[in-house]
């Protein structure tokens, strides 16, 4: 014997209410709803909270207002992002040929990047601002050194020396004029 599954149906929250409003059987059979389902909303005392959106109550006219201002404004600002592109392109600046050293700066970027890519790829991100895929996963990860520059992070490379040892020799002069990031001995 085949069992045949029964397909429930479901229907509008607001059809439901206007239904147990005027608790009317014969209304909900006008609109294609079995008896046994109407006669189960009359039954309810109190619906089930519904989550929508403002626009739902809105008429036609309204939205199509808000859908023309909305237009405008996506129009504005693709304009205002192709004329910064062009300056960017035009000016010459690259983050190959210019470096970032502030990390409160590298971290304002990743920020910005970050909420970026809840709209556009990763990848479509980095090439408009001319960033390489190297250097953001790098900076993603001295996160946890720091972003600033610096010659070393120990948790990466502990054979390195620290930021707060490269001061520590400096300020005694042990290479007496040799740069400790030169990393030749000192003679």
């Amino acid at each position: 014997m085949i069992a045949s599954t029964r397909i429930q149906r479901r229907y509008d929250h607001r059809l439901q209410a206007i239904v147990r409003n005027a608790g009317s059987l014969e209304l909900a059979r006008q609109h294609g709803i079995p008896k046994s389902t109407a006669r189960g909303w009359l039954k309810q005392s109190n619906s089930r909270p519904v989550v929508s959106t403002d626009v739902a109550n809105h008429d036609m006219v309204q939205l199509q207002q808000e859908v023309f201002v909305l237009r405008r404004r996506v129009e504005r600002l693709t304009t205002l992002l192709r004329l910064m592109i062009i300056v960017l392109k035009i000016s010459g600046f690259s983050f190959a040929r210019f470096r970032l050293q502030e990390g409160t700066d590298k971290r304002k970027l990743l920020r910005a990047i970050d909420q970026c890519r809840t709209h556009v790829s990763l990848r479509i991100v980095l090439r408009v601002i001319g960033l390489s895929h190297t250097r953001y996963h790098q900076w993603k990860l001295e996160r946890h050194c720091g972003l600033d520059d610096i010659l070393s992070c120990p948790k990466s490379s502990p054979q390195q020396i620290t930021s707060k040892e490269i001061k520590i020799i400096r300020e005694e002069g042990y290479f007496r004029g040799v740069s400790p990031r030169s990393h030749g001995s000192a003679r």
